[in-house]
């Protein structure tokens, strides 16, 4: 494995724990720790991360928030809220290490897109971004209000877009005009795109991701997107974190590539304090 720079950042996990009650309609997946997942910074060399509310809690947080302070000053989290959110309450989450809200859109009617807009407003002021989990039907389709949203954006999971064909998808076209007009980031976190991996349909996984690098370096970010929930609500095998992290690194070959995407964007976008290496 090649050593990753100072202060690398694993921008995408999720941690479960059984004392918390799934939301109604969710399928349960198996514990996940913060002890589990520092075996995996240990395996992989990255020290910071960002805890993702993931989907199967619903709008319920006190799991990530746990995480979240279990993992210090070196953790920031991206939380799940309902618009009726209050100032007292977003200013709490703040002082926690919060620095965005996650709206998953790819889960049928879960979370309408209408509900976007005033998210966006309530958290502006904060200088939080909006995390996206959504289709590439769904990236096309919204391209012109995402770019008029106001407040800076990440898309989840490369939109899904290399299962999608690639860079031949109208999705692909839609996520560059975003990343060009500069208030818009791209998670190399694979999630199903994994399963890509040793099928006829590598190849666009590869495209897709070596095509991002070379042309906006300074918009990614990379997540191991452990613990590959969907691998495992799918009955796929779980892909390899030292596996991910290579294929990473295939695509972003060079010192400079490596050191925005794994350091320097994520200290700007999350709000890590700068150290030295």
């Amino acid at each position: 494995m090649n050593t990753l720079p100072a202060n690398a950042c694993d921008c995408h996990m999720h941690v479960f724990d059984p004392k918390y009650p799934f939301a109604p309609g969710t399928r349960p997946v198996p514990p996940a720790s913060v002890a589990q997942y520092r075996e995996v910074q240990a395996r992989l060399g990255t020290t910071r991360t960002v805890v993702v509310a993931p989907s199967s809690y619903g709008l319920d947080n006190r799991c990530t928030l746990d995480a979240l302070k279990a993992l210090g000053p070196q953790a920031r989290a991206v939380v799940a809220l309902s618009t009726e959110v209050t100032r007292e309450e977003l200013d709490g989450l703040h002082a926690a290490g919060v620095r965005g809200v996650r709206i998953n859109l790819a889960r049928g009617d879960a979370t309408p897109f209408d509900t976007l807009g005033p998210l966006a407003r309530r958290i502006e002021p904060l200088g939080w971004h909006v995390q996206l989990m959504l289709t590439p039907a769904q990236l096309a389709l919204h391209r012109a209000e995402l770019l008029e949203l106001g407040v800076r954006l990440v898309i989840d999971h490369m939109a899904r877009i290399p299962q999608d064909g690639g860079t031949a998808s109208p999705a692909y076209s839609a996520l560059r005009r975003l990343l060009d007009a500069g208030n818009t980031w791209v998670k190399l976190s694979l999630a199903s795109s994994a399963q890509l991996i040793g099928t006829a349909q590598e190849d666009a996984l590869h495209a897709v991701g070596r095509d991002l690098v070379r042309a906006c370096a300074d918009r990614l970010l990379w997540g191991s997107d452990w613990p590959h929930v969907l691998s495992t609500l799918e009955g796929q095998p779980q892909p390899s974190d030292e596996q991910l992290l290579a294929l990473f690194l295939e695509w972003a070959t060079t010192e400079r590539d490596r050191q925005s995407i794994l350091v320097d964007t994520p200290a700007s976008l999350y709000d890590f304090p700068t150290l030295s290496p």
